[in-house]
């Protein structure tokens, strides 16, 4: 009796298994803010201490467009970056006043570039299309991303890595441009 219930039951067909498809995540930025990260980092390399930056722009969950940095007050060591929460504020105003978004936050390493377990833990903005960079070596290649690890935020995924391929450069300034010393 038992062999024929298994014999039943190792015969039946598997249920189906819905798919998902997610949809493939890509960074677009333009040339004009790769070279703000430059401006931006460029004190940070001086010291040979982490540097942190943020990308403004726009995402749909799935595609990121970042067209602007902005470059907070922050603590930082030759390992480490802290950005009080009361430094977000003015990066969150110069989003709202261009109707874009805080799409990214790109901070560098002093040597290989990685999602360190620190990296994770204080990443503390996470919404599905929000890409965060590690740039190696202090951010000494800008305007160039080789060697940086990028990182994009879905919600049933959590961090997933983005390749080379999912991060497009777009030549040019972008929409807009700003006179602000905060903003590049």
């Amino acid at each position: 009796m038992i062999s024929e219930w298994l014999k039943r039951f190792l015969g039946r067909k598997p249920k189906s298994i819905p798919t998902i498809t997610l949809q493939p995540a890509k960074l677009l930025v333009t040339a004009g803010a790769l070279d703000g990260l430059t401006a931006a980092l460029v004190g940070s390399q001086r010291q040979r201490q982490e540097g942190i930056a943020y990308l403004l722009g726009r995402t749909d969950g799935a595609v990121t467009l970042a067209v602007a940095v902005f470059a907070p007050e922050a603590q930082t060591t030759a390992g480490s970056f802290h950005v009080p929460t009361r430094a977000m504020v003015p990066c969150m105003q110069a989003a709202a006043r261009f109707e874009l978004q805080v799409v990214a936050q790109v901070h560098t390493h002093p040597g290989q570039a990685y999602h360190s377990d620190g990296d994770v833990d204080g990443a503390k903005i996470r919404y599905p299309g929000y890409a965060s960079l590690v740039l190696p070596d202090y951010g000494r290649h800008l305007p160039s991303l080789a060697g940086s690890a990028a990182y994009f935020w879905q919600k049933s995924n959590g961090w997933m890595v983005l390749s080379d391929d999912d991060i497009i450069i777009i030549p040019g300034n972008g929409p807009w441009t700003s006179s602000s010393s905060m903003i590049y």
